[in-house]
């Protein structure tokens, strides 16, 4: 009679295990509002007056997919993700499953309790949280949410004015689920999610915040705003890549130099938002929900320099022209 040895399905348990394993890839784009987020750029909020963020830090842990009819993977290679307004894409490892389609993403903002407990010193070089200008040591925690900049204090639209908003303390850590459905391609899973940096402020005071650095009310709102005012949402991939054309078109008729016009058409049936502004940020106007075919005059006198237009969508289109006003 033919016996099996123990060794074969242990072998074939192991090979099987291998095999069903997904390459799990993370894509945070950053928002204003509907424009894309760029560090140090100005923008005009829902009330006129004007702000820029110099720096926007977060921590991530705890990730979670659900997925192929609620079965449950943690990430475990990364437990902890340092997330910076700058950067877009985050290797995630691979979890021991066949992920076949995503439906939802959870997630902590902020450091669970048990890491917060430890220093920036007790992790390697190259880990999330071996980072020391995301520690407070005043407060004995990471700073879960870092964002600083400067606001408009007298409505003249120019940014005068410092804020510093560190949030720490257990008692600010936020579960987030996020609805993210999307199918793997190739044993690799590329989770794309839209965090709206303007919603982390909603509702806060910044000409009264000053410098926060503590567990308090208005870091208490920041962290708030996380859940309240969904700052993350999902967008799938094939909505950008359907839209996106190489027969978009931005021309500067500047005939009539100090005050050019600028013609577009975006072969996209979405809404535009444009940004001008130039080098050294001393000039930045937004129009925002603009046809995707149009014109736009500028009535103010441009001083010589070089400037930029940038129009973006919704869905993460981004297109963006040089032009040199010569007086």
């Amino acid at each position: 009679m033919f016996k099996t040895s123990p060794f074969l399905f242990l072998f074939i348990f192991i090979g099987f295990s291998m095999l069903a394993q997904t390459d799990i890839e993370l894509n945070i784009q950053h928002k204003f509002e509907k424009s894309n987020f760029i560090q140090g750029q100005t923008y005009l909020t829902d009330d006129n007056r004007a702000i820029l963020i110099s720096r926007i830090e977060y921590f991530i842990s705890n990730i979670e997919l659900i997925h192929d009819g609620t079965q449950t993977s943690t990430v475990t290679n990364y437990p902890h993700l340092l997330i910076n307004g700058q950067t877009t894409t985050y290797n995630l490892g691979t979890v021991n499953s066949s992920v076949q389609e995503l439906e939802y993403i959870n997630f902590d903002v902020g450091v669970d309790a048990s890491a917060n407990q430890n220093t920036p010193n007790t992790y390697p070089t190259g880990h999330a949280l071996s980072t020391t200008n995301m520690y407070s040591n005043n407060q004995f925690s990471y700073i879960f949410i870092a964002i600083e900049g400067m606001m408009d204090s007298n409505g003249d639209q120019i940014p005068d004015k410092p804020f510093v908003l560190h949030a720490t303390g257990d008692h600010l850590l936020r579960n987030i689920s996020t609805a993210a459905k999307t199918a793997s391609t190739n044993n690799t899973l590329k989770i794309n999610l839209i965090a709206n940096v303007a919603k982390f402020l909603n509702d806060i005071d910044l000409e009264l915040a000053g410098i926060q650095e503590n567990g308090g009310v208005i870091n208490q709102k920041l962290c708030d705003n996380t859940e309240d005012y969904t700052v993350f949402s999902n967008v799938g991939t094939t909505n950008v890549n359907t839209l996106v054309s190489p027969q978009n078109q931005i021309n500067i008729d500047s005939r009539l130099s100090y005050k050019p016009t600028i013609h577009y058409k975006f072969y996209t049936s979405e809404e535009l938002d444009m940004t001008i502004t130039n080098l050294n940020g001393s000039y930045f106007i937004q129009r925002h929900n603009l046809a995707p075919d149009g014109n736009y005059f500028i009535d103010d006198d441009l001083a010589s320099g070089i400037y930029i237009v940038i129009f973006s969508t919704p869905k993460g289109i981004r297109q963006c022209k040089r032009f040199i006003i010569r007086n």
